[in-house]
């Protein structure tokens, strides 16, 4: 998992966003961030080359 931001950085953002939340709230929200933060990096970017894409797709059609 990553790190949580801390949680003046946190509570900058979360200021910036507009939005006024409890402060059980914003530490949960921080803890989220940092769970999302640690799936995103997980994910490759892009999944596959787009050279990799076919340039041609099969489509069948009615009579062909």
């Amino acid at each position: 998992m990553a790190e949580p931001l801390s949680v003046q950085d946190f509570a900058t953002i979360v200021a910036q966003a507009g939005l006024t939340l409890p402060p059980a709230e914003v530490e949960d929200l921080r803890h989220a961030h940092a769970k999302l933060m640690g799936m995103l990096a997980l994910l490759r970017d892009p999944a596959i080359p787009l050279a990799a894409e076919p340039a041609l797709t099969f489509s069948a059609g009615k009579g062909a």
